[in-house]
């Protein structure tokens, strides 16, 4: 994980210079920002970003307004985004989760925590890079595992980093029924810990983009947990 770039998108000054001591004594190269102008910026100027960390309430924008131009942009659309949230933005973190947030920190956070969250998404990146090189399809869609492209009919869809993760375990595993917890430990490691309610957000938005609003692809198997439909 050394050397990786992790943009902090942050205006509270303690919390910016906290997130950034922490990433720096893990060996972290941070760019910080302070707005969503300087976000966008730094966003154009620098395209080897590995990871985002951004707080949803910024001076000059809304940060679920900044995460959707973020998921927009071509070159950072399946980016990972990790939100900083507090406990009482429940409302607005399952927005972001739905709009293809890949994951969050509650404030105030351990450090040890924002590490292991940061290294699971980077981790995560990583050995799809490593342990695929061809397509997989089914059901009309298929996933160019090297390009992450994915298209279903030959239209092309936009896909969160945490989206295309789960899909791809899905068509690997036809008919393989995954419990919420399986998907958490698949998708962020078993030393992690998660609600499954970021599933089921990140389920339900996958569905919209694969216009599966009647659950004919992607299953709920009541009580248990989702599978993908054998055809």
């Amino acid at each position: 994980m050394q050397n990786k770039s992790i943009l902090v998108v942050e205006d509270d000054p303690t919390t910016q210079r906290l997130i950034r001591h922490t990433l720096e004594q893990h060996q972290f190269q941070v760019l910080s920002a302070e707005d969503g102008a300087m976000t966008l910026d730094l966003l154009s100027n620098h395209k080897d970003i590995d990871a985002i960390i951004l707080d949803l309430f910024l001076p000059d924008c809304n940060g679920l307004e900044l995460l959707k131009t973020v998921r927009s942009h071509s070159i950072h659309s399946d980016i990972p985004v990790v939100i900083l949230t507090s406990n009482d933005d429940k409302l607005d973190l399952v927005i972001a989760l739905e709009m293809g947030a890949d994951d969050y920190i509650t404030k105030p956070f351990h450090k040890r925590e924002l590490i292991a969250r940061i290294n699971v998404c980077l981790r995560r990146a990583q050995n799809t890079i490593r342990s695929h090189n061809t397509s997989r399809s089914i059901s009309g869609i298929t996933l160019d595992i090297t390009t992450r492209e994915v298209k279903k009919d030959d239209g092309l869809i936009s896909l969160t980093f945490a989206e295309f993760e789960l899909l791809l375990l899905f068509v690997t595993h036809p008919g393989k029924v995954f419990s919420r917890d399986d998907l958490l430990t698949k998708l962020w490691g078993e030393s992690f810990v998660s609600e499954t309610r970021v599933i089921d957000m990140h389920i339900s938005s996958l569905r919209k983009k694969l216009d599966d609003s009647d659950n004919q692809l992607i299953e709920t198997i009541r009580g248990v947990g989702y599978r993908l439909r054998k055809t």
